[in-house]
């Protein structure tokens, strides 16, 4: 869809919340596929980077097929004197990944957001993964995983989080 004018994104900024290899990074580059995406730790900081022209736009999660309404995104909108452009619709599709060489015999733990926990609980207990592990996103925990090489702990969380952070895809489309 052109948003605003700018299907491109050529030479915009789009704030997202979240490392490198987030979803939401990926609805970014779905409606701007030439755009700068600047990480934001918090969403409360990506309303702030455009805002403070740090941005010029930010993609933010408001609605989840799985997992309802993202409240603290509508509580954010009232607060902020942002206005939304644009919607765009992202298939999540989460994987478990590991370091090099781990499989899924050794994991005992799943490291992710709550949101992809809960999404995938039942193909985490199926494969005998019974201890989680909530982290501020996804592609975090991918991080987290490889650069402490944990062995024991998987992260749930995108195909691009595995190719970025060099983990191994031990199982794709996990959520329910």
């Amino acid at each position: 869809a052109d948003l605003m004018g700018e299907a491109s994104g050529e030479g915009l900024r789009v704030a997202y919340q979240g490392c490198p290899g987030a979803y939401s990074e990926a609805a970014a580059k779905k409606a701007y596929p030439s755009c700068e995406t600047v990480p934001c730790e918090y969403f409360e900081t990506a309303f702030q980077a455009v805002e403070k022209w740090a941005a010029d736009r930010a993609v933010l999660p408001l609605e989840n097929s799985l997992g309802g309404s993202i409240h603290r995104n509508y509580d954010l909108l009232l607060r902020h004197r942002l206005h939304i452009v644009g919607e765009v619709r992202l298939a999540v599709r989460h994987c478990l990944l590991a370091n090099r060489g781990v499989k899924i015999e050794n994991l005992r733990s799943a490291m992710s957001h709550p949101q992809a926990l809960a999404q995938c609980e039942q193909t985490l207990t199926q494969l005998g993964i019974e201890h989680r592990e909530a982290v501020d996103d996804t592609a975090g925990a991918a991080k987290q995983i490889a650069e402490e090489n944990l062995q024991d702990t998987a992260a749930v969380a995108s195909s691009l989080a595995a190719q970025l952070y060099g983990l191994d895809i031990l199982a794709e489309n996990i959520q329910v």
